[in-house]
């Protein structure tokens, strides 16, 4: 009787932790993706404010998306986060100095690294690099 309490338990055990961890990754992944989705709300204004010459909005919308990009954590996704995070960088520089162009061209470079990171997150990729 001792021995079937004790698998019982035991059984309820490894049950009740299955559970508790598969709940834990589950909340991590959903923190994982909004970081993404921040990164790319950011990328997509400042592209739109650079179409239009506005300068400052773009800047701020750039140095958001950098601040976004902190967040974003795991694996190949965090190579693919720095990665954007140097070409946010690049775009900001070339806006500062008047190269809207190129602005854009690296607005858009970084905002399609990080759709890339966006879909593998939301089909339980780990964002390879391209």
């Amino acid at each position: 009787m001792k021995t079937i309490m004790k698998n019982i338990t035991a059984f309820f055990l490894v049950l009740s932790l299955t559970a508790w961890l598969t709940n834990a990754f589950a909340v991590d992944e959903q923190n994982g993706r909004q970081p993404v989705n921040n990164t790319v709300t950011h990328l997509e204004e400042a592209l739109k404010a650079l179409n239009v010459n506005n300068v400052g909005i773009a800047e701020e919308h750039m140095k958001a998306a950098r601040q976004s990009v902190k967040d974003i954590l795991g694996g190949s996704i965090e190579v693919k986060a720095q990665r954007g995070s140097n070409i946010i960088t690049t775009a900001r520089k070339h806006a500062k100095n008047g190269d809207l162009g190129a602005a854009a061209a690296a607005v858009k470079e970084a905002l399609e690294l990080f759709k890339s990171i966006h879909s593998s997150s939301e089909t339980g990729g780990r964002g390879g690099l391209n």
